[in-house]
């Protein structure tokens, strides 16, 4: 009987790890890939690859018990029966964990009355524009680190965050890169005033790899990627406007609009200004690493449950009143309008990104997304194919479209929405082998995917073709990485011409 209990013991302990140790991560467009760090919850597709483009059976026999030391089959029932019991209560503890994580992030979302008083003050601002700004702030401070080039952010960075304790550390034992920079998640954290300052705080999840800037005979084995989480907390003078998304989109001198080359001291090389610290842009006050780990790519093709699935869609409190200023503003009746977006819009992109995701051809959307997801996604599909895997969404169908959220300001409007969909999602190796998920059984998930365009576009969506280029009418087929058509010369993925996704959120994730 010791025997059996031991072995029993064992099997207990073994599952149990397995229950907490299980890697949560998985494919999809934007749909995860590891990105998050190890002690912050994320479920089996959380950012992002990014946002992201995602039993057992038993038997028993009995038998007779005996005093002359045979086994005693009904103790060992009664152990078994025991070990279920600690399993069950072992995986229920740890999906109740699981989901008061998930409640408690979701309880933390956003105060959008802080921006709507915001926007009373500064007319000009943009929530799209902002954040892109952060995204591109984020990537040149990690891809200048430690160079030359980082003085050319002085203007935007307070002393206190120039220095990075762990990149320093790094950085002191050999010279590094730090590369393949990817944003998976960037949102509102806070907006306030400090004395005579506005104070926006912002949360972003992204992963990077630091590997060293001279290769050896082994260097391949050095290179290391890791998933952050941080919250930066950006500062300007009191009572200024935004600027216009032509100098937000780009690091640029605020006085001349020259691009951003300044000296150690602020002093912009082509006009000689010294641009003081949120005088006329946003800079970095303060920044703080909430979480950090080693993403292990094995990790990439693990498939747990979904998390967020289930939970209730946390619709806009104000959404009526948002429909109502919409239809004034675009003199149309919300109900005809919502059900040609549902359709051209929201199920074309959504069937095609993903389409395009499964066959490696993200070339082929580029005009449907903006730069940042396009390089969130890009990255992972590559690091895919390096490994040599693919991922695939097979028999995809959406169940449901819900509309969640419409924001209106002097350049962008945005429609927030919440896609309910299903597929068989798995991942193969070259040898068509499944080595993640199942083609056998769907997997039912849902994600917030938010469409950005500029104020005023006049292209109405029914005559909307999404394989062509929305300025000229030509093909889509020469866009480039950069999303410039070939055809005309535009630059199609800002939103200047019609809608654009611009944010994949993983419904766990989602604060509002």
């Amino acid at each position: 009987m010791k025997k059996i209990f031991a072995i029993f013991s064992a099997i207990v302990l073994l599952i149990t790890l397995a229950t907490f140790s299980m890697p949560d991560a998985h494919a999809r467009f934007s749909g995860g890939h590891s990105s998050h760090s190890s002690s912050s919850h994320s479920s089996s597709h959380s950012s992002s690859h990014s946002s992201s483009w995602g039993s057992h059976s038993s038997s028993y026999s009995s038998g007779h018990s005996s005093s002359n030391g045979h086994v005693d089959w009904f103790t060992l029932f009664f152990i078994i029966i025991i070990v279920l019991v600690i399993l069950y209560i072992v995986w229920l503890s740890n999906k109740n964990q699981t989901q008061n994580i998930i409640s408690q992030s979701r309880e933390r979302r956003f105060d959008e009355t802080q921006l709507t008083n915001f926007k009373q003050q500064d007319s000009n601002f943009s929530r799209i524009l902002f954040l892109d700004f952060v995204h591109l702030l984020y990537v040149k401070y990690y891809r200048f680190y430690g160079k030359k080039d980082f003085d050319y952010l002085t203007p935007y960075l307070d002393e206190a965050v120039r220095h990075d304790k762990m990149l320093d550390l790094l950085i002191s034992n050999q010279v590094i890169i730090i590369s393949e920079i990817v944003i998976n998640s960037v949102r509102l954290y806070s907006i306030n005033s400090i004395g005579d300052e506005d104070s926006i705080g912002v949360e972003i999840e992204s992963n990077y790899t630091i590997h060293p800037a001279f290769h050896t005979q082994d260097s391949g084995k050095q290179h290391t990627r890791y998933a952050r989480s941080e919250r930066w907390f950006f500062q300007r003078k009191k009572g200024l406007l935004s600027l216009a998304p032509e100098k937000m989109q780009a690091l640029s001198c605020p006085a001349c609009g020259a691009a951003a080359h300044f000296t150690d001291a602020g002093e912009c090389e082509s006009c000689r200004t010294v641009i003081i610290k949120g005088q006329q842009q946003w800079y970095v006050k303060d920044r703080f690493v909430l979480n950090q780990s080693v993403v292990d790519t094995g990790d990439l093709v693990a498939y747990s449950e979904e998390q967020g699935t289930n939970l209730p869609t946390l619709s806009s409190p104000t959404l009526l009143q948002e429909i109502s200023v919409f239809e004034q503003q675009r003199v149309v009746v919300w109900s005809d309008y919502w059900n040609i977006f549902k359709q051209t819009i929201v199920q074309n992109y959504f069937l095609e990104l993903n389409a395009a995701w499964t066959n490696r051809s993200l070339n082929k959307v580029r005009h449907l997304v903006s730069d940042r997801l396009y390089e969130a996604n890009s990255f992972w599909m590559e690091l895919y194919k390096q490994q040599g895997w693919s991922n695939r969404l097979d028999d995809l169908k959406i169940t449901d479209i819900q509309l969640i959220k419409i924001e209106l300001d002097k350049y962008y409007e945005t429609i927030t929405v919440r896609v309910f969909a299903s597929c068989f999602d798995y991942t193969e190796d070259t040898n068509h082998k499944i080595i993640g998920g199942s083609n056998k059984k769907r997997r039912a998930y849902s994600e917030y995917w938010t469409f950005a365009r500029r104020a005023g576009v006049e292209k109405a969506e029914p005559v909307f073709n999404i394989n062509a280029c929305p300025q000229c009418g030509a093909a889509a087929d020469k866009m480039g990485q950069s999303a410039i058509c070939e055809y005309c010369g535009s630059k199609i993925s800002t939103g200047e011409f019609s809608w654009v996704l611009f944010l994949i959120t993983q419904d766990e994730n989602y604060s509002g």
